[in-house]
């Protein structure tokens, strides 16, 4: 079976991949997005949250820290030492071909019209309350803020220094399953996903994330002769 080359990310709840927008959308706190106006999730903060999802699998499984580091590098560093690269998690090939042939060409002010209508159509504006440092609501500041809509599916790209191990897979899948939140303000209901790995064919990710992240079969207990 052939083994899985991307992680896929569905938003199960609207999701804040805060930062900076093509040509901005006007509101408060605005939506990371590419050339073309479509929303991505930046590969550091995915795996960053990765990284966070390992640390608590590394919990019931300390065994596997070794393996962690090698992949998804220590606490807070990202550097040259991982094995393991994460893309950036981008809408499907179908969906980033299809606007980048309708951008092909345009001349501005179109371009502009045009990239801003296809991040509308993957967010909404949300309003709220600011609320201050003791967490009370702040009077008289409305904020306005940029989110993904729930239903979206995010795939990134795997890229490996060198061939993994059996216990590469399985702390990455059970990092996978143990990511369920991604974005800003998520105490709030935001950014609940559903992290998985995703091979070539028509493979389940789920199954596919489940069977990696098992522990390895016992070794058969050998019969022995009897003296």
């Amino acid at each position: 079976m052939s083994r899985p080359d991307r992680v896929t990310v569905y938003l199960a709840a609207p999701a804040l991949f805060v930062g900076a927008s093509a040509d901005g959308t006007g509101a408060d706190t605005d939506v990371v997005t590419d050339d073309h106006g479509l929303p991505y999730l930046p590969r550091h903060r995915l795996a960053a949250r990765l990284r966070a999802g390992a640390d608590s699998a590394l919990t019931v499984a300390p065994e596997l820290s070794a393996a962690a580091r090698d992949i998804l590098g220590r606490e807070r560093s990202h550097g040259a030492d991982r094995v393991l690269r994460v893309g950036h998690a981008v809408l499907g090939d179908g969906v980033r071909a299809a606007v980048a042939r309708a951008l092909a060409g345009r001349a501005e002010p179109l371009r502009t019209t045009l990239r801003r209508a296809v991040t509308d159509a993957y967010t909404t504006l949300e309003s709220g309350v600011e609320v201050g440092a003791d967490g009370a609501p702040e009077p008289g500041r409305l904020r306005t803020h940029r989110v993904l809509l729930p239903g979206l599916t995010l795939t990134a790209p795997l890229t490996w220094a060198e061939p993994p191990g059996e216990e590469h897979w399985r702390i990455l899948a059970r990092a996978c399953l143990a990511t369920t939140r991604i974005g800003a303000r998520v105490a709030r209901g935001r950014g609940r996903v559903d992290v998985r790995l995703a091979g070539p064919g028509a493979q389940d990710p789920h199954a596919t994330t489940l069977r990696l992240a098992a522990p390895p079969a016992p070794a058969p207990r050998g019969t022995g002769t009897p003296r």
